[in-house]
């Protein structure tokens, strides 16, 4: 199966998002693929600049992302659009981890209507990276979608599901094409 990296973009050690990319964590391991959460807020990457050096723990995720088959991000929304701290992390990363791979983005927001824009502007930058971003995607509102403990209800759980369906189809997707340029050769 496959690999999927999970990466979660909020700096909030009591983030929903990171719980939500651990509920899609589970349900991936369910299907036999192997994942891995990437948190910006345990990567302390210096902010971005072209004469930072790169440390082992960047090289550590750079090669993590490199080897991934496809991606979950989710960030929370902050002012209309995603994390500062996402963003530095996509800016040391050179693009190539990303090309062709299927992504799936995640928006959590406090707002009914909230997290679009997140969206629109995540999807942008995978875009420009040359990644696969799949149509389905999911924004959250952490105050009507939890419950009085937490956990997504029921209708926002069918919609992870239909992430992953996604996801899962476009990893076929990959395979199919990968294994015909294998015959081709």
């Amino acid at each position: 199966m496959a690999k999927i990296v999970l990466i979660n973009g909020s700096m909030n050690p009591e983030s929903v998002t990171k719980r939500v990319l651990n509920l899609f964590a589970k349900l991936l391991q369910k299907q036999g693929h192997e994942t891995e959460l990437i948190c910006v807020a345990e990567t302390n990457f210096p902010l971005f600049s072209f004469t930072v050096p790169q440390t082992d723990k960047m090289i550590e995720i750079s090669e993590k992302i490199k080897q991934a088959d496809a991606f979950i991000v989710g960030s929370p929304e902050y002012h209309g659009g995603y994390t500062g701290a996402l963003k530095n992390l996509l800016d040391y990363q050179d693009g190539s981890g990303f090309k062709h791979k299927p992504i799936a983005l995640l928006a959590v927001s406090g707002g009914l209507k909230a997290g679009i824009l997140t969206l629109m502007s995540l999807r942008q930058v995978f875009r420009t990276l040359h990644a696969n971003v799949i149509p389905e995607e999911i924004a959250i509102s952490s105050e009507h979608e939890l419950d009085e403990n937490g956990q997504l209800n029921e209708a926002c759980r069918k919609r992870v599901q239909s992430v992953i369906a996604g996801l899962q189809r476009e990893l076929n997707v990959l395979s199919l094409r990968n294994r015909v340029e294998m015959e081709r050769r």
